[in-house]
């Protein structure tokens, strides 16, 4: 997904943005007064630094323009980017918020890091009533394309996955899946059965009832038989 498909109706372009020529003063009555405690700095249209009402206020009343003090240097997300590389970034301003600038590098607005994260969410399916799945795989017998297949015969669609280490040490590696099935109880019992290790599961609902059904289904197989 990217960022101009992610954030289009969420871009704000009204929030305040400052320039090195501005009296400190005055940005601590402009950020104070639009509630936020940070905001872009532009040099020519880019954004260079982020200035933080914190900075600004300890700033005072030594320095007079923004150009006298240090800011804290940010680089912009570009709506050109996949949101996959945005994440990754978040963490480089303490504020609530990204800076974005279009395909040239001039400022465009800025996103909430919430709106970010909602949209991850989105794409990886955490609010659709989706079930979760998590699956711990020694790598070297890993083959994710086998254990989808072997999901998806269960009546089970894959909806998202994702691996990561078991531990910072392992070679084993846990599979994490989002799922939609109809008889979820059935598909970990299943699973089970292959030898697969489960290592999480969203709650299976009515679990007693499900295992009473299994039996009973078992029994009229064997009569079957």
């Amino acid at each position: 997904m990217l960022l101009t498909d992610a954030i289009t109706p969420y871009l704000d372009t009204t929030a305040p943005v400052f320039a090195e020529s501005d009296l400190i003063a005055d940005v601590v009555a402009r950020l104070q007064k639009s509630g936020r405690s940070c905001a872009p700095l532009l040099h020519e249209g880019r954004v260079s630094a982020m200035v933080t009402l914190a900075d600004a206020l300890a700033a005072l009343p030594s320095a007079k323009h923004l150009q006298d003090i240090n800011l804290q240097p940010i680089s912009c997300c570009g709506l050109h980017e996949h949101l996959f590389e945005i994440i990754g970034r978040m963490d480089s301003s303490s504020c609530t918020f990204l800076p974005v600038a279009d395909e040239d590098g001039h400022y465009a607005g800025v996103v909430e890091k919430a709106v970010l994260l909602e949209q991850l969410a989105t794409m990886y399916h955490l609010r659709e009533g989706a079930v979760t799945l998590e699956l711990d795989v020694p790598s070297r017998y890993l083959k994710l394309s086998e254990v989808i297949a072997t999901i998806e015969k269960n009546d089970t669609t894959v909806l998202s996955c994702a691996l990561y280490p078991a531990t910072p040490d392992s070679v084993g590696m846990i599979a994490t899946f989002q799922l939609q099935t109809h008889d979820f109880f059935r598909l970990v019992t299943n699973l089970k059965k292959y030898g697969y290790v489960i290592r999480y599961t969203s709650p299976l609902f009515r679990e007693e009832e499900n295992e009473m059904r299994e039996k009973a289904l078992e029994v009229m197989r064997f009569m079957e038989m």
